[in-house]
């Protein structure tokens, strides 16, 4: 992830770049097509690794999770090699770190090494608040990332692998791709739930950046997003089960909600939605602000000063995340609402997520079909 070139910037970085490109070899598979089979892991063994997480305790259970999980996702991917896993205060043996510290999050190809020493309490913002077991899910995101870079490099990079050029941006998306299939093996055999995985978008989602002129660009926080929901979508097919939830399209799950008395025998149904929205109105705001204080800078202040603002323009945050909403759906009218939003019940083909459309045609389909849905 990131964590390689922000957090880490170690002096053989360089090196551990270069090395990051994987042979030139045949890709496994075409773009869009799914992974091979790989029986050597088991749900099994991947519903051991939620049950530690859950019942187990004490101030090493953190170091145990990500020891089990190193090994789940070896056995998952069947690489010929695993990483060495280190911690906060083990020696490192590559790309110019001698010993690792927080808050290094990192893949050395050099050394063969993974690092997991960020602290994503103090690091990332929709970290904050979480229990220490919640935390722990968010930790595999990291591992599972880290753990992309390798199979990149032993397997090659997937539906990221066109073009002649190697660079940062393609490396990262196809590490947050292979996420993406790993959570969704794991979402697709109840390992994890639909809550535990948008937690996890939300988290790739705030670790994507705006660095698009600097060689070191990780991919736009919607680039990162859709690699890991494309990585998602070789393993769970729109209209699948997943416990109570249905997914809906690769961004949008949702569940009935229970209804009684009147509400029941009429033509409304109602659901609990899971819908990943991007609220722009603070990074427009902070790029405008951004943009007048760079034309002062250019105007008033020294040319180091009008380059230096020059190169931060255009990095104004986006927030995105999976929000929690209910979703009305009247199937005599052929109208939606959701709440918390802006607008008021409006027809199917006005939802911009699609979500609507697919739930009439599911749940009220004589009706969608003479609406055209």
């Amino acid at each position: 992830m990131r964590a390689e070139l922000r957090w880490l910037r170690p002096a053989g970085l360089l090196a551990a770049l270069a090395l990051l490109m994987p042979p030139l070899l045949a890709q496994p598979w075409a773009p869009g097509q799914e992974p091979p089979p790989l029986p050597s892991a088991t749900p099994v063994e991947a519903q051991a690794l939620e049950r530690l997480r859950r019942s187990d305790s004490g101030p090493q259970l953190r170091r145990r999770y990500l020891d089990a999980a190193h090994a789940l996702l070896q056995r998952y991917w069947a690489t010929r090699q695993q990483p060495r896993l280190l911690f906060a205060g083990d020696e490192a043996q590559g790309c110019g770190v001698r010993q690792v510290r927080e808050p290094m999050a990192y893949y050395c190809p050099a050394s063969n090494e993974i690092a997991m020493a960020i602290n994503l309490r103090r690091r990332v913002r929709s970290a904050r608040g979480r229990s220490d077991r919640e935390l722990l899910l968010l930790d595999l995101a990291v591992l599972a990332h880290e753990w992309g870079h390798h199979v990149n490099r032993e397997q090659g990079r997937g539906p990221y692998s066109g073009g002649l050029g190697f660079t940062v941006r393609q490396e990262e998306l196809a590490a947050d791709w292979r996420t993406g299939v790993f959570w969704g093996w794991l979402l697709s055999h109840g390992v994890v739930g639909v809550d535990d995985f948008t937690q996890t978008a939300n988290l790739l989602f705030e670790m994507g950046d705006y660095e698009r002129i600097t060689p070191q660009h990780h991919g736009y926080p919607k680039d990162r997003f859709e690699a890991l929901t494309r990585g998602l979508a070789s393993q769970v097919a729109v209209g699948q089960r997943l416990g109570p939830w249905s997914v809906d399209t690769r961004e949008a799950f949702s569940r009935p909600l229970p209804m009684t008395g009147a509400l029941a025998a009429g033509s409304q149904r109602v659901y609990e939605v899971r819908r990943f929205e991007i609220d722009r109105s603070n990074q427009i705001a902070t790029n405008l602000i951004g943009g007048l204080l760079g034309a002062a800078s250019c105007f008033w202040g020294s040319e180091q000063q009008c380059l230096g603002m020059a190169l931060e323009q255009g990095k104004g945050r986006a927030d995105g995340a999976y929000t929690s909403r209910t979703l009305t759906l009247d199937c005599a009218s052929g109208r939606f609402d959701v709440s918390d939003d802006e607008h008021g019940p409006q027809p199917l083909s006005r939802d911009g997520k699609g979500q609507a459309a697919v739930i009439a045609a599911r749940d009220c389909p004589k009706a969608a079909a003479a609406l055209g849905a």
